[in-house]
């Protein structure tokens, strides 16, 4: 089969702006993180990026320090870049990695990726999940279907109304602990989720063990107090984007 780690990211965010390539630490950007982590999985690694002028910087600095490809396609329409991205490079099966999880499991990915499915896809959320843990691997069968569903949509950046019409075809992986520790959050969407990851890279190398870093904040609960009040405010922008999608 054809397989890639697909990591979705555009340099047009306004909470934290061009996150994807500020300095995490260690000389790592966030860009830098995301690839090396994909790494691990083992599979080629392609870029899906927006055609727009802001993500030419982004390109060129991937161009020049990695091997991988890159697609650019629409700017909202997150659902047909990755649909265009799959007809492009002929792509069977992919780990779909969120540019905002820096520090994603990529030991799960790599264990769920060769599991068969045929029309559905691996789905990896709970309610309760530490955010920033959330893995999607999507089949050629699904990303065609859900591309279908969306026909009518100009912003699919919200992908969450799209995959609850499909929920036939989710495959559960099964779920540690580790995913479900409460005030914990491992995104990128706000000044304080950069401090915290600044204070793990103190500590961990960019491609540590997600077991490892959650075990360390366990014991260390005052890094995650750094950011975890910021989650009532993603809840509430996450809920405004699918209010706003679903009316499109």
């Amino acid at each position: 089969m054809n397989i890639y780690s697909i990591i979705t990211a555009r340099s047009s965010s306004t909470r934290l702006p061009n996150k994807i390539l500020l300095n995490v630490g260690k000389g790592q950007k966030s860009i830098d993180i995301l690839i090396k982590r994909a790494i691990k999985i083992g599979y080629p690694i392609i870029l899906a990026t927006t055609r727009s002028k802001s993500d030419d910087k982004l390109c060129k600095y991937c161009e020049k320090n990695y091997k991988i490809k890159i697609y650019r396609g629409s700017k909202n329409n997150k659902i047909k870049r990755w649909h265009d991205c799959f007809l492009k490079f002929k792509i069977d099966k992919a780990c779909m990695i969120d540019g905002d999880d820096l520090l994603f499991d990529f030991s799960l990915y790599k264990k769920m990726i060769n599991k068969k499915i045929k029309d559905g896809y691996i789905f990896k959320y709970r309610e309760g999940m530490i955010v920033g843990t959330f893995m999607y691997i999507f089949t050629k069968s699904f990303i065609e279907k859900l591309k279908r569903i969306s026909i009518l949509s100009r912003d699919t950046e919200m992908i969450d109304p799209f995959l609850n019409q499909n929920k036939k075809k989710i495959i559960y992986p099964k779920f540690k602990n580790l995913y479900f520790t409460k005030n914990i959050r491992l995104t990128l969407d706000y000044y304080e989720d950069l401090l915290v990851f600044r204070n793990l890279l103190k500590k961990f190398k960019v491609t540590s063990k997600y077991s490892d870093i959650i075990k360390y904040l366990n014991k260390n609960k005052i890094i995650s107090k750094i950011n975890f009040f910021r989650q009532n405010d993603w809840k509430n922008n996450q809920l405004k984007k699918i209010k706003k999608n679903t009316k499109l």
